[in-house]
């Protein structure tokens, strides 16, 4: 896998027993105006936040330069105090359920009408697309499932991502990343196509 051309952006949708647990890692281009999935991860249920999602986000934190996390944090509060006291907290951004998801929905629906965003040839990503719809509402768009035995916490995950990539554009030139304090390595972030 190559390193990325930029900072990531990652959003991390929460699920343990009945929906899948979602991680996108975004990328944008030189510009900030089109956006690529550098990585993707998708846990199936039930899934362990201890075990298996907090070691990636350690490694991801480690040693890639990462903007920040955007989540909901309504499963995730024990993962995100872990987290802080291992000195992640500046990363982490709790992403409003109520308000800042509808804002999410509109700018993934734009980004995507404008084809701005490349998408990896990932089965399962593009499953959760194929499953989630853009639902109108007075305040704007909600992504909703169509039915509900699919999967759409990867579209959520990237949307939460996409707030961090198209409204933290000071990152752009690296401030936090460090080559004395960060490695690149290889980093297998299951079903990469690279």
């Amino acid at each position: 896998m190559k390193d990325p051309d930029t900072i990531l952006f990652l959003g991390l949708d929460v699920a343990t027993k009945r929906d899948t647990c979602a991680l996108i890692a975004l990328a944008p281009d030189d510009t900030f105006e089109s956006f690529y999935v550098w990585g993707c991860r998708i846990w199936e249920p039930p899934v362990n936040l201890v075990t298996q999602v907090e070691p990636v986000l350690e490694q991801l934190f480690t040693n890639y330069p990462i903007a920040g996390l955007w989540y909901d944090p309504y499963q995730a509060v024990t993962m995100a105090q872990r987290l802080k006291s291992k000195g992640h907290g500046h990363r982490l951004v709790e992403v409003n359920q109520q308000t800042q998801m509808t804002q999410a929905a509109n700018t993934l629906q734009s980004v995507m009408l404008e084809e701005r965003m490349t998408l990896p040839d990932l089965p399962a990503l593009r499953s959760h697309f194929a499953a989630a719809a853009a639902k109108r509402t007075e305040r704007g768009f909600r992504i909703i499932k169509m039915t509900q035995v699919k999967q759409i916490d990867g579209v959520v995950a990237l949307a939460m991502a996409l707030i961090g990539a198209t409204e933290e554009t000071g990152y752009g030139s690296r401030p936090a990343w460090s080559n004395k304090l960060h490695i690149r390595s290889p980093f297998v972030f299951d079903g990469l196509a690279a």
